[in-house]
């Protein structure tokens, strides 16, 4: 069974692995990612979800994460989720492969969106 866990940005802009949890919080919400008795307040827009996957290097492979994969040399992509499945968004192209299609000694996670935007061409509207 795959493993089912998050990780989102914190306030202080650092890096939280676990369970997503939302709460009602007055009119809104709140949004946390928890692990054991500890629960941090994260930014919703960096959310992402554990793929299941780790790329060559043992790296746990997130949602947003950017990535190389060697079948594709010239190219970096975008991990993404939709109803269907997990897959890889061509990066500046939004061409998509499915991320079941590539063997993950292949892949290498060099970044992700919210940390790395240098490593997109300018005008990518879609990340």
């Amino acid at each position: 069974m795959r493993e089912i866990k998050f990780r989102g940005k914190d306030y202080n802009n650092k890096w939280r692995y676990g369970d997503l949890v939302q709460e009602k919080w007055g009119q809104g919400k709140v949004i946390m990612i928890k692990k054991d008795k500890t629960a941090w307040s994260v930014l919703e827009e960096t959310i992402g979800q554990y793929t299941g996957l780790k790329d060559k290097n043992g790296k746990e492979i997130y949602e947003g994460d950017i990535i190389k994969c060697s079948f594709y040399p010239d190219f970096i992509f975008e991990i993404k989720f939709t109803e269907l499945c997990w897959y890889m968004r061509k990066i500046p192209i939004s061409e998509h492969i499915k991320l079941s299609e590539v063997l993950y000694e292949e892949l290498e996670v060099i970044g992700n969106i919210y940390d790395n935007t240098e490593l997109f061409e300018e005008g990518d509207s879609n990340v």
